[in-house]
């Protein structure tokens, strides 16, 4: 397997990887959005709200709340030898705001463990003059099967695009067409020619195949595959990959295991 990165930024990185099989780009894509342990708030008890937001409103803003926390203190609670929670599996929240104004996830302070709020101006409720929230929360870490809150990242892939052009089949006016239909200006016109300007950019929509008939063959490379990660966790695409790899070899072994 080959792997080349091509696009990264804080949050989000594209690479291209060859050799390999769709089977194995979804199970990546499947682990890095579903397997990975991620903290965020599960329970939260309203002690005051006289805002005019509603009590569920208000947890379900706190649940959606990206948490930065240390994967290596942190276990899932089934995992714990506790019985009733402590800080090896989650997390103490109080939250206490006054009217006038508004009330961000900024204003959550942890009381137990060290966790870090990611953003710290999510809007949670605005109040006005003698309105006032207060609560207690607990987040806890778990997967994103089983809540999306828990999500650790956006991944996708798709086939490599593979574009073959015969000019000599394409009138003027296909041509021109060709660019005009395509979504994502993946094609230009130089010297009279149809050329390809970014093959990255094409989604195999064929919609330019579709409007000539042929001239131009749109397929995607079995063997080659452009995959994206942005992360809506504390993590970075980095650590979401490695640990995507770590679990992914993890339940490989056990599946070694039981056939032997």
């Amino acid at each position: 397997m080959k792997i080349e990165k091509i696009d990264g930024e804080d949050k989000k990185v594209k690479f291209i990887v060859e050799d390999t099989s769709p089977s194995m780009m979804n199970a990546v894509r499947r682990i890095s959005m579903n397997h990975i342990p991620v903290l965020a708030i599960e329970d939260v008890g309203i002690i005051q709200n006289s805002s005019p937001v509603f009590d569920e409103t208000i947890a379900q803003r706190l649940g959606q709340v990206p948490l930065v926390f240390d994967s290596e203190k942190f276990d899932v609670k089934e995992n714990c030898d506790c019985e009733e929670g402590c800080s090896n599996c989650e997390a103490k929240f109080t939250l206490k705001g006054q009217g006038p104004g508004k009330i961000y996830s900024g204003d959550l302070t942890c009381e137990t463990g060290d966790v870090e709020i990611l953003y710290d101006k999510i809007p949670i409720a605005e109040l006005d003059d003698d309105q006032e929230v207060e609560l207690e929360a607990t987040a806890i870490i778990s997967t994103g099967k089983d809540h999306s809150k828990h999500q650790a990242a956006i991944s996708s892939y798709q086939y490599y695009p593979i574009i073959d052009i015969d000019n000599e089949e394409l009138t003027k006016k296909q041509k021109k067409k060709c660019v005009e239909v395509c979504p994502r200006e993946v094609l230009e016109i130089k010297n009279d020619k149809l050329k390809v300007k970014d093959e990255m950019k094409c989604t195999l929509c064929k919609e330019c195949t579709e409007e000539v008939g042929s001239g131009i063959v749109v397929a995607g490379d079995e063997e080659k595959f452009i995959f994206k990660v942005e992360s809506i966790c504390s993590l970075d695409p980095k650590e979401v990959l490695e640990k995507t790899a770590e679990i992914l070899e993890e339940k490989v072994e056990r599946v070694i295991e039981k056939l032997s």
